[in-house]
């Protein structure tokens, strides 16, 4: 599949600090990032994303009791544009529709998966981590970092969790992913 532009991804290892876990179990985050700038059409953009979690998920098979966060940054969507909102959840409520077989490959290898939308000053202002279901709980707000819900999860200490979590801190936004809208190098 080809990946269009506006859609990229990376990866990493990353130890959590001061949350106990093994030697032998390493943690990686993905991250994948989409411009909607554009107003590209959501379904091919989410096939994409499918696309790449599955191809991460092949990839971290080769790492035995490796843990994956999983996180999708959605750029060039406003708070206010709340048509184009229900339509990026729609369309992301689809694409496991259209996979079925995505979430329980992640379920298995124990995956968070959280979606982020990104202000223009790269604030995140909705978002959802997901366990149980890819449908978990939705929270938004000025800066959902502030919300109750997200520092009861990060105070959960799990290294996934915080991985995915890690996925709107301020330092995530540095080097090749740029600032604001910048495209990945």
């Amino acid at each position: 599949m080809d990946i269009p532009p506006h859609v990229g991804a990376r990866g990493y290892e990353r130890d959590a600090p001061h949350a106990p876990h093994e030697p032998h179990e390493p943690l990686f985050g993905r991250y994948i990032r989409i411009d909607l700038t554009g107003r590209p059409d959501l379904e091919p953009t989410f096939d994409a994303v499918a696309h790449l979690v599955a191809c991460g998920l092949q990839a971290a098979e080769v790492v035995p009791f490796s843990r994956v966060a999983w996180a999708v940054l959605v750029f060039g969507v406003e708070p206010n544009e709340r048509e184009r909102i229900t339509e990026v959840q729609h369309q992301y409520a689809a694409m496991w529709e259209r996979a079925p077989n995505l979430w329980p490959k992640l379920r298995q290898r124990e995956s968070v998966f959280s979606v982020w939308f990104m202000d223009r000053t790269a604030r995140p202002f909705l978002g959802c981590v997901c366990e149980e279901s890819p449908w978990d709980v939705w929270v938004s707000g000025r800066d959902v970092r502030e919300e109750r819900s997200f520092r009861k999860l990060l105070a959960s200490g799990e290294p996934p969790i915080l991985m995915a979590l890690n996925a709107v801190h301020p330092a995530e936004f540095k080097g090749a992913w740029g600032t604001g809208l910048a495209r990945a190098a």
